[in-house]
């Protein structure tokens, strides 16, 4: 897996590789909706009857790490509030599942296809040292982020995006150093088979 970390505001500046990384990956995830969700078509931002459409990845899609053991409910947002048991504490952290997909069992739920690009941490604070993911069967090597400490909001972009398809697994593995609040924000796009089902999220959850 390879991945550059950068500032997020500096992204579509400084590295254009992500826009051929951005898209790569939505033809992609354009052709696999195309094949699975036949007769429908691609409908971009506005899509129309028998077109499925195009948004930001939204954070109702998944669970944050408060969720992902009661296996209810899902994020409105990107924040979440990281937490750790005292004895974690006392050991400088420990391993933590800090986002699932918000399907039974860690799922996209059907019906939506995401195409992940990256991920960018919106605080001045980091407090994870390195992160991994599964997608599917798929475990994805752990990647340090020490070197994000130096970064105003770092963002991790692969060189090559991934899909996460409806009704497969999605995890998002972190060494959790401190407690409290962050914000961590999936980069890339999503597609929808039924637009108006985009009630999933909550009124006024950030898109």
């Amino acid at each position: 897996m390879s991945y550059v970390i950068c500032e997020y505001e500096k992204v579509k500046a400084n590295f254009p590789e992500f826009k051929a990384t951005m898209e790569s990956l939505s033809t992609q995830l354009r052709a696999k909706c195309a094949a699975d969700w036949s007769p429908k078509t691609f409908g971009g931002l506005a899509p129309t009857a028998g077109q499925f459409g195009e948004t930001t990845i939204i954070p109702a899609l998944f669970r944050d790490q408060t969720m992902t053991t009661a296996n209810t409910g899902n994020m409105d947002t990107w924040n979440q509030t990281l937490t750790l048991t005292n004895a974690q504490r006392l050991l400088g952290g420990a391993q933590q599942t800090i986002m699932t997909g918000s399907g039974t069992g860690g799922i996209i739920l059907e019906d939506y296809k995401v195409g992940l690009a990256g991920l960018v941490f919106l605080d001045k604070a980091i407090r994870v040292s390195e992160i991994k993911m599964q997608i599917s069967d798929k475990k994805l090597p752990r990647i340090n982020i020490e070197e994000a400490l130096a970064y105003n909001k770092p963002a991790i972009v692969f060189e090559n995006g991934y899909i996460l398809d409806e009704e497969t697994g999605f995890d998002l593995y972190a060494y959790v150093t401190t407690q409290g609040p962050q914000r961590i924000k999936l980069l890339g796009l999503q597609m929808n088979r039924v637009p108006n089902r985009l009630q999933v999220t909550n009124a006024g959850a950030t898109l």
